[in-house]
């Protein structure tokens, strides 16, 4: 080999490491799995006129059936609005394993 091909040798090498790396560093998700967060069209019969508190910020609210709500592993979750939803959906483990506030 060449000395004069050694940088594009590097570079080959370094781009097919990154690939082969990047499944690892990413968390394998598919439909089926329990960790996607799924919006509910509108709260269970059941769960209407409860209290709970906002998922997000830790408001209590009373749960209607238009009351913002998402499903994650097998448990339903009630927002103050769909914007507090939609950050839940995005990143859900960041909101569940929040420190508690002082």
């Amino acid at each position: 080999m060449k000395l004069s091909n050694l940088p594009i040798t590097l570079a080959i090498l370094c781009a097919l490491s990154m690939l082969a790396i990047a499944p690892l560093a990413t968390p394998a998700r598919c439909a089926d799995s329990p960790a996607i967060a799924k919006v509910l069209a509108s709260a269970p019969a059941a769960e209407v006129g409860t209290s709970t508190k906002c998922a997000v910020c830790g408001m209590k609210i009373h749960v209607k059936s238009d009351t913002p709500g998402a499903e994650y592993a097998g448990k339903d979750y009630y927002f103050c609005d769909t914007s507090e939803r939609d950050a839940f959906i995005a990143k859900p483990e960041m909101y569940l394993h929040k420190p508690a506030a002082q």
